[in-house]
């Protein structure tokens, strides 16, 4: 596992496969806390061999595949949890400001619907950033990013109607492999004016 402190509220950490593996198992162990024991004890690897401390503050983790099976973390402290969430089992109603980002990938396999999709998020004022590849499967990639509150469709469910919804993780992995990024980071407002 190898640390890089970004800022005082943010570190990107790489773990191989070997290490996922080991730290799958030790949350495994955490029974009650199912799939955010694996999580806690990333944590406090970090913690005791870096010194940054999320304890008792929201967090946001941010992983992203590797090509050999390992994958980067990237962990930010959002600050400080609510008195009454530290005190309680049952998590704190958050704000959706609070959700995290993540990474949805849809796939076209023409380009005229895509670029409806980018006009329309432009005119809704999508916020966040965006990108577009185009695969050596003949495909066309958008790749944005939601934050789904609880019990809440996914703000960009409407997409599905033009494209297919990809597993982000994987997706992402092929089309930085097997794809031509025909715009960065902020694809949305760049191509909606072509539709």
């Amino acid at each position: 596992m190898d640390f890089i402190r970004i800022s005082d509220v943010k570190i990107k950490v790489t773990l191989s496969p070997e290490d996922l593996d080991r730290y799958v198992a030790e949350g495994e162990r955490d029974r009650p806390a199912g799939s955010h024991g694996t999580l806690r004890a990333i944590l406090r690897e970090i913690r005791r061999e870096t010194g940054f401390d999320a304890t008792g503050e929201r967090v946001l983790m941010q992983m992203f595949p590797g090509a050999d099976g390992g994958c980067e973390l990237f962990v930010t402290r959002l600050g400080k949890l609510p008195e009454n969430a530290r005190d309680s089992k049952k998590p704190a109603e958050l704000p959706a400001a609070a959700f995290p980002l993540r990474s949805a990938v849809f796939a076209f396999e023409r380009l005229p619907p895509l670029l409806a999709v980018c006009r329309h998020l432009c005119h809704v004022g999508y916020p966040h950033l965006s990108a577009v590849y185009y695969g050596d499967d003949g495909l066309w990639y958008l790749v944005l990013q939601e934050r789904i509150p609880r019990d809440r469709p996914s703000p960009l469910s409407f997409v599905e109607e033009f494209g297919r919804r990809r597993r982000a993780g994987s997706t992402l992995a092929y089309i930085k492999e097997h794809g031509a990024c025909v715009s960065g980071s902020d694809a949305v407002a760049t191509l909606a004016p072509l539709a």
